[in-house]
């Protein structure tokens, strides 16, 4: 399956700064908010989805867009790079919209360097979504 294949929506959940979806193929896909600050609270809330989600077996390929002009706190940005909320996902691919969301990513990604999921930043969803294709199901 390419990006440009269509993809059924298998759940979604609306929260207070977000959007998330569960594709068929196996992708959570999350949706900032244009302007939102995601606090601590919103990034406990998203990993709850995925811990409802989680089969045990097969981790998760997660795709982020980050709204424009959205910010993420400290708190959620130390959250986020614990190995504990990374244990079910195997790719993370953010598509990011400014120079400030891609400053803060990078630095994201070398907290999370050492742990077992990879994390790629794009400037194209459907780049974004061919890479977390890439990785098998059961890994």
């Amino acid at each position: 399956m390419t990006a440009t294949e269509k993809y059924l929506v298998l759940d979604y959940r609306r929260d207070r700064i977000s959007e998330i979806e569960l594709w068929d193929n196996g992708i959570i896909f999350i949706k900032i908010d244009d302007g939102a600050e995601i606090g601590l609270e919103d990034s406990k809330r998203q990993l709850d989805f995925l811990k409802e989600k989680y089969d045990g077996i097969n981790k998760f390929k997660v795709l982020v867009i980050p709204g424009r002009y959205s910010t993420l706190s400290k708190e959620a940005r130390e959250f986020s790079t614990k190995p504990e909320t990374n244990e079910m996902t195997l790719a993370n691919a953010v598509v990011v919209q400014s120079l400030a969301h891609r400053i803060v990513l990078n630095f994201i990604i070398s907290l999370t360097r050492q742990q077992n999921m990879k994390m790629r930043i794009f400037d194209d969803k459907n780049k974004a979504i061919d890479w977390l294709l890439s990785f098998e199901k059961n890994k």
